[in-house]
């Protein structure tokens, strides 16, 4: 830190107010004793009087002292509600910057907005053309990390619900780093692995990084958990079943042999190139064939993935940093989705026919391989951003362009035409109640979709003090950004193409304001101790949708310095996202899915894709918190958070049927002639309202092992190792209120009693988070807690109602960093490399479903609520 001491007469002096002072580096310019408290006074009742003579010796001279922040520090410089050291970063046994970022999630939650957003990424203070920027960034590389509450997205243009996380590097830094993971469930199959390359330089502000990543998973079958899926749909079978076009009676001298109407039958088997019998098919009449194939479905699909990323960043001019950052990301996944199937009308004069009428006979094969449904996703990024300062203010410009394509191709089940006008011309090679030649199996029945997106972005900001009161400076952050997007949507069903577009231009311009009240230090309203306030509003252009606003506002009180109390309220119009409108319509078969309705575990045709008609959602939001940093525990803070969240008109998907929603969405539920669930459509709906209400609790503690100065000071030694620290951080979250309204006038769903509005059951009221963790001389051990409350979900009946209970999982890794170990130092081949052993839900436990009976569903034992259970995992890091 560097001083500057300059004499000015006191009437000039008073139009330079005193800022505050940082304690970082204060002590090569003042004394140690001089304390946070002192500096804020006026420094000639402080400091030895260094005056300058002038003609007027009677002029009073004053000396301004002019700070600098750390490195990386955010605008503002407000306390973070965390702040991660190098040496505890260390202790979490992470990669990258992206294993960071999920390592600390529970942490940078937000209570706030409609999705639980994902945190705003800083790099020392300052934005970042997109998160692809920095998630290469080996941890080696990271000298702290700062989160902060929602309040200070709003600096930096964002909306306020997102917390910020800073990420402020090493000055210096250079290496290539390698990587390999193994990953496999102690259950047996779901195989994962992963290596990775990169390269990292840091210089000042110079900052280079090229990353290559393969990851590759294994399918995991059902028949590898020993899970048996429902039948796809009551007709369908191996053997086959019978059943007339419409609905009614097969044969009326099949009805006299049983005595009773036959509306369905057992197809029989017979050798092959023999006709069949009305006596033959009586042997099943009324009563169907089953049969399920496990090894037909897969509760993991394959996938392989490979993912480039670069950055480049550097100094412009002196003033002005610059970041260029190029990606690409290459996907492929398959997923089996049951036997192959088909459905042939057998006419009445066919050979092969006992019956007066025609009949459709519905047969699963086993012979030929199952149905699949694969994705193929295409994404690139480019991002470019420019920083820079302008006196006291400070700006930033970025763009970006974001290409992403994905194909699915879905099949359906298979074309047999072929077999169809061999029944119809009397070609008696085609036998309809034998085993059937995979020749005539050989077609299949295939929806296609692709989805092609277009974005580019400009954004800038500019931020810094407007003018001076007496409580310190008010200060302001004007963010503009515009955003032009194209998506296309192409699907083909049953032989009929569909094509779909929308073009969105958005134009958003975001005010913040923040205006100091009270300052203890500043002598203005002292009683209050620290009071600030913030306005902040944004207007968007949203082309189909016109003009949104925002408007919010708030306070943060601090009457001590180790506590803080902010409060916030906000009204919002969001527009859908514009793959909501125009996604391509998918057709998936053969998915579990529990009908609430009738009680009963069926596979039904589900159907996903964009709605055009969705409308834009009201949200009125208000938020109260309390973040406590006890003095006598030092390294520990304590975050407390309420938020009360009322939705107007928000979109939601509909999976599963229970009465309630299947009144108010009829038209996306299709049964057959008996009321079995076949068809479910998933696209996305407006409902009438939300209200939420949830508060969280977040406490940490970090601290070294010791009273090490040094370490406690987050310093490395000399030896490449740390003297060790140990840290907790326990998160909770208890939800006090979540209804959804479907439709004016019907009922209120309440999803912490009963309701539902996803496959899973209601939502828990109470969830806990426990990380935990320590590194010593080379040696680390983590531990990741959760649990979370049971749900339920009531049907039609008391045993057609589900309950989901509690779950507790724990994950533990054991590291050894070979190069930190005692005597092995010294070792060149040992340095920097890492071994990790990982064993995550130590108890292979899983969620516990059962109906009002006491039987759990089809597809919804252990194996379809956790696929892997237990696994063991295996990374070797080594860094040069």
């Amino acid at each position: 830190m560097t001083s500057r001491f300059h004499g000015r007469p006191a009437a000039a002096a008073s139009r330079f107010p005193l800022r505050k002072l940082s304690c970082y580096g204060l002590g090569a310019a003042l004394s140690c004793g001089t304390t946070l408290a002192q500096t804020d006074t006026s420094l000639s009742q402080t400091a030895p009087t260094r005056s300058t003579q002038t003609e007027t010796p009677s002029t009073t001279e004053r000396i301004v002292v002019t700070g600098h922040k750390p490195e990386g520090a955010v605008i503002g410089a407000p306390k973070p509600l965390m702040q991660i050291s190098a040496d505890e970063i260390r202790s979490y046994g992470v990669d990258t910057v992206t294993d960071l970022l999920t390592t600390i999630s529970p942490e940078t939650r937000s209570g706030r907005g409609a999705t639980g957003n994902a945190p705003v990424i800083l790099l020392n203070g300052k934005r970042i053309s997109g998160l692809q920027e920095v998630n290469d960034l080996p941890f080696e590389a990271i000298s702290r990390v700062e989160i902060f509450t929602e309040e200070e997205a709003l600096r930096y243009g964002y909306a306020a619900d997102q917390r910020v996380v800073n990420i402020i590097t090493v000055k210096q830094f250079r290496a290539v780093r390698a990587r390999a993971y193994g990953e496999t469930s102690t259950d047996g199959g779901g195989e994962n692995g992963a290596l990775s390359l990169s390269f990292t330089r840091l210089h000042d502000d110079r900052r280079i990084n090229f990353s290559a990543r393969y990851t590759a998973s294994a399918w995991l079958r059902d028949s590898q958990r020993g899970v048996v899926p429902p039948a796809a749909n009551s007709l369908y079978s191996t053997q086959g079943n019978l059943t007339s076009p419409d609905g009614q009676s097969l044969d009326p001298a099949l009805d006299n042999l049983a005595g009773e109407s036959v509306t369905t039958a057992g197809s029989p088997s017979l050798p092959y190139g023999q006709a069949a019998t009305l006596n033959d098919i009586l042997q099943s009449a009324n009563s169907l064939t089953s049969s399920t194939n496990a090894s037909s479905y897969t509760l993991q699909p394959r996938k392989h993935e490979l993912s480039l990323n670069g950055v480049y960043a550097d100094h412009l001019t002196k003033d002005i940093t610059t970041s260029l950052n190029l990606s690409f990301d290459h996907q492929d996944q398959i997923s089996l989705q049951g036997p192959a199937r088909g459905i042939v009308t057998i006419p009445s004069g066919n050979a092969y026919s006992p019956f007066s009428q025609d009949v459709l006979l519905y047969r699963s094969f086993s012979s030929v391989r199952p149905l699949q449904q694969t994705g193929h996703t295409e994404t690139g990024h480019a991002g470019l951003n420019f920083n820079g300062d302008l006196g006291d203010w400070k700006w930033n410009g970025k763009g970006s362009y974001d290409y992403a394509q994905t194909v699915t191709e879905s099949q359906t089940g298979l074309s047999l035409m072929a077999a169809q006008t061999a029944l119809n011309s009397g070609d008696l090679s085609f036998d309809p109640w034998s085993t059937i030649a995979p020749s005539w199996l050989n077609s299949r029945v295939v929806n296609h979709g692709r989805t092609t997106s277009n974005q580019g972005q400009i954004s800038g900001l500019l931020s810094g003090p407007v003018f001076s009161l007496p409580a310190g400076d008010a200060s302001t952050s004007i963010a503009a950004t515009g955003t032009l997007s194209q998506q296309n949507a192409t699907s083909s069903a049953n032989g009929i193409t569909s094509r779909s577009s929308i073009s969105r231009d958005v134009g958003t311009l975001r005010l913040n304001g923040d205006l100091p009240i009270a300052n203890k230090k500043q002598h203005v309203l002292s009683f209050l101790g620290k009071l600030d306030a913030n306005v902040n509003g944004a207007v968007s252009q949203v082309s189909h949708f016109g003009t949104l606003g925002t408007l919010g506002g708030g306070v943060t009180w601090s009457p001590t310095g180790w506590i803080q109390l902010p409060f916030s309220v906000l009204q919002q119009t969001e527009a859908p996202a514009a793959s909501s409108l125009v996604a391509p319509t998918i057709e998936t078969p053969n998915v579990t899915t529990y009908d609430y309705v009738r009680g009963e575990s069926v596979q039904v045709t589900t159907i996903s894709g964009g709605n055009r008609n969705l409308r834009s959602a009201d949200r009125h939001e208000l938020s109260l918190g309390a973040i406590i940093s006890p003095p006598f525990l030092e390294g520990s803070r304590l975050h407390l958070n309420y938020v009360h969240d009322n939705t107007h008109h928000p979109v939601l998907s509909l999976p599963s049927p229970t009465a309630a929603i299947q009144d108010a969405f009829p038209g996306n539920y299709q049964r057959d002639a008996n009321g079995v669930l076949e068809t479910v459509d998933l696209r996305p709906v407006n409902v009438e309202s939300e209200k939420r209400t949830e508060w969280n609790a977040t406490f940490s503690l970090s601290r070294p092992f010791g009273d090490d100065h040094e370490t406690s000071g987050h310093k490395r030694h000399n030896d490449g190792g740390t003297k060790g620290r140990y840290y907790i951080v326990l998160t909770q979250v208890w939800r006090l209120n979540d209804t959804v309204r479907l439709r004016a006038g019907l009922p209120a769903i309440d999803l912490l009693n009963g309701g539902t509005v996803g496959g899973l059951g209601g939502k828990p009221k109470h969830e806990v988070e426990l990380q935990a963790g320590a590194y010593k001389n080379g040696l680390g051990v983590r531990l990741d807690g959760k649990w979370q409350s049971g749900s339920s979900t009531l049907g039609s009946t008391s045993a057609g109602s589900l309950y989901f209970g509690s779950l507790a999982t724990l994950d533990l890794s054991v590291f050894v960093t070979l190069g930190d170990l005692p005597h092995w130092q010294n070792r060149n081949w040992a340095k920097n490399f890492r071994i990790m052993l990982s064993l995550d839900n130590v108890s292979n436990t899983r969620i516990h479903v059962h109906n009002g009976l006491g039987v759990t569903p089809a597809g919804y034992q252990p194996a379809f609520m956790d696929p892997m259970g237990r696994t063991i995992g295996l990374s070797l890091r080594k860094t040069l």
